[in-house]
């Protein structure tokens, strides 16, 4: 065999157990379709945030992040491309699974058996809540502040079991140094800065103040000493086949597709994401590559009940570009659906970065600047007749003012609060292949109205209460909801009756070949899913006994 295991995938399953196989002495491949984002490589100048900040090889796209539109459900989603999968764009809300939302997962998940797993990955990532109260630099955040407030000024929704709870989750951030931007070495021994507050959390961190997969268990699973660890990105697999005892890997590079490399295994590791996960095993079983594939695949999709909301015209400053995208949250607690399945859901202060507010001052010009430019432009001219015919001219020297006029106050950014609602929506979605090998997903928001229409009545009265305006995303008017957490798909069952995968992430009927993403998770999260992801795989990767090491004749001629 080329190795003891092949990782397909480098999120929060795909690092994790690459990290924990190498320490047990295992030989590893990790394979990444997207390539490494290292300090000040993620495009930010606009031709290049054309070229490079979106995945779609068909049109020659190969950055950062995917966005995909399924003609035929309610749910358009996006996910990451580059070593460290999501982590690279996500909002770094690590979030523990409450305890009743267990209900209907194998009987070895719960906050029991999770917790220690939930403590190794935290202590791992080095992530804390946000210094908001006991570092000065970071008390400055207003969004943070007028969360905090609202979430005792603002009345519950109706059907909540306990008053409403304001938290400041751990965050996979950066906040130590002596001052925001210092350079300093993590516990693993990698280089990151203090978080600046810039907010492009979202679109890649240039100064690695974000606590990315990459800088913390890969980073120790390449640097540990006698680590046999191989990294490839620019790695796309395209075929995983059933060899009998082992398998076989082929990937392409996503600038060369007609070039195939393969390898070797006796076991594979798909970690890939819900919709990369469920799409490849759907290919293979088509093409019959792996032919006892059961027929829970594509099952049990769900996009944690994400929805965007915005509220416009704040009479409170937001100033959402000041501090991570996210810092707290709002946990409600409902009795169950009438169905039995437990309801809860979170509102989180979202922020955006500054260079978007730039974008939007741009493409929606204000009065205070037209006139200020108008001024700007009307004095100059003035200047200039003025001097041509000699006459006297006591205009001022210093123009700064006028100058600064002119610039757009940009308001509307700083009055609008960009709230992110998550929950328990209902697991019913199903991936499948369209004729093309495109795959899509089946869902419709109507089974998790009650879980939607709640966030939205919330929102409302949060837009109520500081004098705004809400404004639903406006794809919610064509029944799309934007989903940055999508889950399920591969979904854990107890047997082959009930799941697709066992609890431990083996696929039934092919032994040896696992799936460890949010693919296998049964239902939502609740709240934000990376942590209850990241901690299966530290619970599946323990498992896993330590590599036997053969001794050498010598030493058994002995």
């Amino acid at each position: 065999m080329d190795y003891d295991y092949i990782v397909i995938g480098s999120g929060f399953g795909g690092s994790v157990m690459s990290c924990r196989l190498v320490e047990k002495g295992y030989k590893v491949c990790l394979l990444e379709r997207g390539r490494q984002w290292k300090m000040n490589e993620f495009p930010r100048r606009p031709h290049d945030i054309q070229q490079r900040m979106f995945w779609d090889p068909e049109d020659q796209k190969y950055g950062l992040m995917e966005v995909r539109d399924n003609p035929e459900s309610d749910v358009l989603t996006l996910t990451a491309s580059g070593l460290g999968g999501g982590s690279l764009i996500y909002a770094n809300v690590l979030y523990r699974m409450p305890e009743r939302f267990f209900k209907g997962w194998p009987s070895i998940y719960n906050r029991s058996s999770l917790d220690k797993y939930y403590d190794r990955v935290l202590q791992m990532m080095e992530a804390k809540p946000y210094p908001f109260e006991s570092q000065n630099y970071y008390r400055n955040t207003p969004k943070t502040a007028l969360l905090k407030r609202l979430s005792q000024e603002v009345p519950p929704p109706s059907g909540t079991t306990e008053a409403p709870r304001f938290e400041l989750p751990a965050l996979a951030v950066r906040f130590e140094g002596s001052f925001p931007g210092h350079q300093t070495h993590n516990m693993h021994g990698a280089l990151q800065s203090k978080c600046n507050k810039c907010g492009d959390c979202d679109i890649g961190c240039n100064i690695q103040a974000k606590n990315t997969l990459d800088l913390n268990y890969l980073f120790r699973a390449r640097h540990l000493r006698d680590a046999n660890m191989d990294i490839r990105t620019h790695a796309q697999v395209i075929r995983i086949e059933s060899m009998g005892d082992h398998y076989k890997v082929t990937y392409v590079i996503p600038e060369f597709p007609q070039q195939e490399n393969s390898f070797t295994a006796k076991k594979v590791i798909l970690s890939a994401g819900s919709i990369g996960s469920a799409s490849l095993l759907l290919k293979m079983k088509k093409q019959g590559h792996l032919p006892h594939l059961n027929s829970w695949l594509g099952k049990k999709w769900s996009g944690n009940g994400d929805l965007l909301g915005l509220i416009f015209g704040s009479k409170e400053n937001v100033d959402a570009t000041n501090g991570p995208v996210i810092t707290s949250a709002i946990e409600y607690n409902f009795k169950d659906y009438s169905d039995g399945y437990p309801h809860g859901m979170y509102l989180q202060e979202a922020g955006f970065p500054v260079g978007f507010a730039w974008y939007l001052s741009g493409k929606i010009p204000q009065l205070h600047g037209l006139a200020g430019l108008t001024n700007l432009v009307t004095q100059s001219l003035k200047k200039y007749v003025l001097r041509i015919f000699g006459a006297k001219n006591t205009a001022p020297v210093n123009v700064g003012e006028e100058f600064a006029r002119a610039i757009d106050r940009a308001e509307f950014t700083k009055r609008c609060f960009v709230l992110l609602g998550m929950g328990r929506d209902k697991p019913d979605g199903e991936v499948h292949l369209r004729e093309d090998n495109q795959a899509v997903i089946k869902w419709k928001m109507e089974s998790s109205r009650e879980h939607f229409d709640r966030l939205r009545t919330q929102m409302k009265k949060i837009a109520e209460r500081i004098g705004g305006i809400f404004v639903d995303n406006p794809l919610t008017y064509l029944n799309k909801v934007v989903a940055v957490h999508p889950l399920g798909g591969c979904p854990m069952g107890e047997t082959p009756d009930t799941g697709f995968v066992s609890p431990l992430g083996e696929v039934y009927g092919h032994p040896g070949l696992y799936v460890v993403d949010g693919s296998i998770l049964p239902t939502s999260t609740g709240p934000n899913p990376s942590l209850t992801i990241a901690a299966i795989a530290e619970y599946i990767a323990e498992q896993i006994p330590a590599k036997a090491i053969a001794k050498n004749k010598e030493t058994l001629e002995a």
